[in-house]
């Protein structure tokens, strides 16, 4: 090896008057587009000479380092036997390498050690232009509940991100440059803006289904309602992804889905059981309608011919009392029914029936209490004290009647305990004996029992509260 001529293939030789020179000014100009879309370049040569200048363009960060020695630490710094400097473009720096500029000195001291320079040194350029158009996506669906149908719902999930790393302050520029040196870009030669955008989305799908699985039930969205809440997701990714992308020293500036889409196998499931509870809340509202419909139509009916419900029931009593064979009563009480019957129906009607019925069973406890009949129990007087007081005018109507004898009122019955017969208010809802459930509500008006949820009786049409 000549003084003036170095072996070493690190070093840029230029011929001189006093010998060979190793390179002395140092940059970066992509000239083409693959060029250009590189993130992190290092330049090809290294080893500079004392006084080489660095150049460093608009928006360009390059990172100088020298005596390349010490262990880097997991936070990007180096070691401490390496000098590591950050300069943001533009501008132009004299480097001071320790390497001597003049070939002899410089072969000398290099012989030393094997004919490379005991100055190592290496640069980084980083393009610190904004990327804000970088896609992502789920490669695997990802397995979300559905908060209104309760069942699990496969998605998949697409959308744009943006990242730069910083430059603008001064500051923090160059630790977030030294983390993506040592955390993303290694000992590579160059680092494309697709390598970045695989690295990156590969960090994304780690964060983003668990993320989106919570946001979904937290918040109660259904599927079928999700597209509405696309900005909303999108600003809560980004507000939980930032940190994770600033430990490789990017700042993310935007993050977006354009798309949360539900498998079409699932998607038709929802819709069939939205379409079946439809059917069924129409059907249940159609039954009650028509129930409401009937019992406004009786209503009208018995306001039209000039008679209440409790009339109704005086009649339908009489009648089957005129039925009974063998009795001297059925007789009296039939031909009343046909008198009140030929009277007509009107204001006089309910009075008429109360006389007729207190004329009947006026004659019914006579012939009870005189003759007797075999099998047959005797009825109670009118004023006996087991009998059931009508509320309305006071008469004391025999055990068990459901309306009195006087004016024709319907009488309120006690509710009998299934289990051990004993016979409760009708307001109650368990015996005041055994404590045993007394089965459905009942109309306050005909005593009828009431389907749940009953707005009027299906018996009289009465509005229940």
């Amino acid at each position: 090896m000549s003084l003036f001529h170095s072996d070493n293939p690190k070093e840029e030789q230029h011929s001189g008057i006093l010998g060979a020179f190793s390179v002395d000014n140092i940059k970066w100009e992509p000239e083409d587009e693959a060029g250009a879309s590189l993130v992190a370049f290092r330049y090809p040569y290294e080893d500079f000479p004392n006084g080489s200048y660095l150049h460093v363009a608009q928006s360009q960060m390059a990172v100088f380092t020298n005596n390349l020695g010490g262990d880097s630490s997991s936070d990007g710094t180096l070691g401490q036997n390496s000098q590591v400097s950050v300069f943001i473009g533009p501008c132009k720096i004299k480097l001071d390498t320790g390497d001597s500029r003049f070939a002899p000195f410089r072969n000398v001291t290099h012989s030393l050690t094997g004919g490379s320079s005991a100055f190592h040194s290496v640069v980084y350029f980083i393009n610190t232009n904004y990327m804000n158009e970088l896609r992502w996506g789920t490669t695997d669906p990802i397995l979300v509940q559905d908060p209104e149908e309760e069942v699990n719902v496969h998605v998949r999930a697409y959308g744009l991100f943006g990242v730069h790393i910083e430059q603008n302050d001064a500051g923090l520029a160059p630790i977030q440059a030294r983390k993506f040196l040592v955390k993303v870009v290694g000992t590579r030669g160059q680092y494309s803006q697709e390598e970045l955008t695989s690295f990156m989305r590969a960090k994304i799908l780690e964060y983003v289904p668990d993320l989106l699985a919570k946001a979904i039930t937290e918040q109660k969205i259904p599927i079928l309602k999700i597209s509405a809440h696309l900005s909303d997701f999108s600003d809560l990714m980004k507000e939980k992804l930032v940190s994770y992308f600033n430990d490789f020293g990017l700042t993310l500036d935007n993050f977006s889905f354009n798309s949360i889409k539900p498998f079409e196998e699932d998607l038709a499931a929802i819709n069939e059981m939205k379409i079946q509870r439809k059917r069924s809340i129409l059907e249940a509202q159609g039954n009650a309608a028509q129930m409401d419909i009937e019992s406004e139509a009786l209503a009208r009916k018995r306001a039209r011919e000039g008679y209440s419900y409790q009339q109704e029931r005086g009649m339908d009593v009489m009648q089957a009392a005129a039925s009974n064979e063998g009795s001297s009563s059925a007789q009296f009480v039939g031909a009343g029914m046909g008198l009140g019957m030929g009277v007509g129906v009107g204001g006089a009607m309910g009075a008429g029936f109360a006389n007729l019925a207190n004329e009947a069973v006026s004659a019914v406890g006579a012939s009870g209490a005189g003759a007797g009949t075999a099998g047959a129990a005797p009825q109670p007087a009118a004023s006996d004290a087991t009998g059931v007081k009508c509320s309305k005018c006071g008469h004391v109507n025999p055990a068990g009647a459901k309306f009195c004898l006087e004016c024709g009122s319907k009488l309120e019955q006690g509710r009998v305990c299934p289990v051990c017969g004993k016979v409760n208010p009708p307001e109650a809802k368990f015996c005041i004996e055994c404590g045993t459930k007394l089965g459905k509500p009942t109309c306050p008006n005909c005593g009828a029992e009431l389907p749940e949820g009953t707005k009027f009786c299906p018996n009289c049409g009465t509005k229940i509260q």
